[in-house]
This record gives structure tokens, C-alpha cells and sequence, in this order.
């Protein structure tokens, strides 16, 4: 059994991320794939796909998912990006001293194999990265219009509850494999030992993923607590993805999902995937439509979603029917 208790400054400080980790969506499916885990109706296709597309190049990044209930820490930043070159950069720059303290003690248990050790050699952490960097464009990058308007229609639900409903209705809704009662949040791991996570006012950060199959809590020194939930994909889940990407085009869709909060052009560019001149060019489109606005204050341009957007993302959230499954 996994707890977090929270105080009142802990849920005062609870926030949802804005967009998906790429490196824990990258971890997720190595995992999936490494660990042969159940795989849910909406996923059958893309592990497919990607199982096929697995090739040699790729060992040195897999070989780190295949440990149950396990991903060393370095892999998983906390402060990991949207976007993937400069997340697995971060990743890249994690000093080998701390690198191997994660992974001595795998090794020294027969879970990772000897050649791991040697992840602190300039040459193994070309292999790490060309390995990232082949998983990545099979895995994760073919997808990741997708996986992006869907974190940002989980976000836009957990916004419409909590203004409705409160922090403790979205806490109780976050996973049904989370319990929350009590000012506890509690996860029944199986084959994990009993750990209890007081953050002590450091707050939570919530973030949504695709492919992550289960909750996963990471502490680390004065940072928020940071909690990765699958998004549900029930056979009856409501998602605005597919009927917004109707009207609007699955591009243009993720652009408005993305502006939720405020964000200028690279920002969007950079969460969606695209460029900044097509960013741009969508957002014109968007404006002129009455869903967002633009403030430019010097050099620096905003984008916000109007009431009308809002609505149009809240509708989808409510209205909307099912995506079925990750598309090529």
C-alpha cells in the first residue's frame, strides 16, 4: 500500500500539468512492451504496431523498462519536458555517480544486466540516447498528436470539476485505482511494499498520461510530489478528441486544448508538435472563430481561450464520444 496524506497547504498547492511528461510517456510504453503488461482495448493497435517496429538499436533504453514496478528516477525527471529532445537531454546530463546509484543495486539482484554499469561511459550514453531516440520515433512520436488533446481533455475535465465540485471531488475521480478519503490518497501496489508520502506543504503535482498503465509517485528533495494516473479509457468514457477534431481537425483541436492556461506560440508549437508558424496560422483561424484571444504585451504574444472555447472544450469533454484507440 502506497499513501500520500495531504494537509490543507498540500491541496492548496495541488496543480494538474499542462501537458504530458514526454520521457514518462516514453517509460510507460517501454514498459508495456518490455513487461508484456494487459493490454486495454485502446492500446491494441499501437502495441502492435510498435512491438513490430522494436529492432536491436533499441536494447539499451528497453532493457531499463523490464524490471515490474521499478524505473530508475534519472529516466523520469521531475521537471520533465514536453518536448522530447530537450527532456532526453536533461536526461542525458544526470551525473553518472547518480545514474548508477539507481541502477547498482538492479544489477547486483541479476535485474539489469552487468553491461548497465557502465551507463557513466560517454560511448554507453550514445547508446542510451541513439536507443531513446529509435523507441521515441516508433513509439511515442507517431502518436503524440493523440497523446497530447488527450491530456489536455483530462486537464479540461479535472478544471470543469474542480470549479464545480472542488479538489476533493477531482481526488476521488483521479483513478479508480486510487483511493482518496481522509486527506489520504492511497494505491494498493501489488508486491510493494507498505510507504507512506507526507509532502508536509510541497504540494502535489497531478500529471495525466496516455500510456503510463498504473499511478506512479515520485518524491524527490523539496519538490512537489509528483503523481502520474492513466487517463481512463472505459468503454463508456467521454472524450471531446474525436467530435472536436470532426469539426475543427485533430490538429487544430489540439492547439485550442492547448492554449487552456494561457500560452504563446512556441508554447503551443512545442506542446503540439508542430511548428511555430503552423501554431500561428492555427491560432489565426481560432481567434477569428471567437474560441481564443490574443494579448501582445512588448515582444511577448498570449493566447487564452475564451468563454466560448472554454464551452466548446467543456461540451466536447461531456459530449463526446469514445476514440476507440491511438491511430498511426
Amino acid at each position: 500500500m502506497l499513501t500520500l496524506r495531504l494537509n490543507g497547504v498540500d491541496l492548496s498547492r495541488t496543480v494538474v500539468r499542462s501537458a504530458p511528461s514526454a520521457m514518462s510517456e516514453l517509460s510507460a510504453a517501454g514498459k508495456r512492451i518490455m513487461q508484456s503488461l494487459p493490454v486495454p482495448p485502446h492500446l491494441a493497435a499501437w502495441s502492435a504496431r510498435t512491438r513490430a517496429a522494436v529492432r536491436p538499436v533499441m536494447a539499451p533504453y528497453l532493457e531499463l523498462c523490464r524490471v515490474p514496478r521499478w524505473m530508475p528516477d534519472f529516466l523520469t525527471p521531475v521537471s520533465s519536458d514536453s518536448d522530447f529532445a530537450t527532456a532526453l537531454e536533461q536526461v542525458l546530463a544526470t551525473p553518472a555517480e547518480t545514474m548508477l546509484a539507481e541502477l547498482r543495486p538492479r544489477i547486483e539482484s541479476g535485474d539489469l544486466p552487468d553491461r548497465t554499469a557502465r551507463l557513466g561511459d560517454p560511448a554507453a550514453l550514445r547508446r542510451l540516447r541513439a536507443a531513446a531516440e529509435a523507441f521515441h520515433a516508433v513509439a511515442v512520436a507517431p502518436y503524440w498528436t493523440d497523446i497530447v488533446a488527450s491530456v489536455h481533455a483530462d486537464r479540461a475535465a479535472r478544471g470543469v470539476t474542480l470549479v464545480d465540485q472542488g479538489i476533493d471531488r477531482v481526488l476521488h475521480t483521479l483513478s479508480p485505482q486510487l483511493r482518496w478519503q481522509a486527506s489520504t490518497l492511497s494505491y494498493e501496489c501489488p508486491g510493494g511494499a507498505d510507504l507512506v508520502i507526507t509532502p508536509g506543504g510541497r504540494g502535489v503535482t497531478l500529471v495525466p498520461s496516455y500510456l503510463v498503465p498504473t499511478p506512479n509517485f515520485m518524491d524527490v528533495g523539496t519538490s512537489p510530489v509528483i503523481l502520474t494516473y492513466p487517463i481512463s479509457h472505459q468503454p463508456d468514457e467521454l472524450s471531446f478528441t474525436e467530435p472536436l477534431g470532426d469539426l475543427l481537425g485533430r490538429t487544430r483541436a489540439a492547439v485550442l486544448a492547448a492554449v487552456v492556461g494561457g500560452r504563446s506560440t512556441s508554447e503551443v508549437a512545442a506542446v503540439v508538435g508542430i511548428s511555430a508558424g503552423s501554431a500561428s496560422q492555427h491560432a489565426s483561424v481560432l481567434r477569428s472563430a471567437g474560441l481564443i484571444t490574443t494579448h501582445r504585451t512588448g515582444s511577448s504574444v498570449r493566447h487564452l481561450v475564451t468563454p466560448l472555447g472554454s464551452d466548446l472544450l467543456s461540451r466536447g469533454v461531456h459530449d463526446g464520444r469514445t476514440r476507440g484507440s491511438m491511430k498511426a
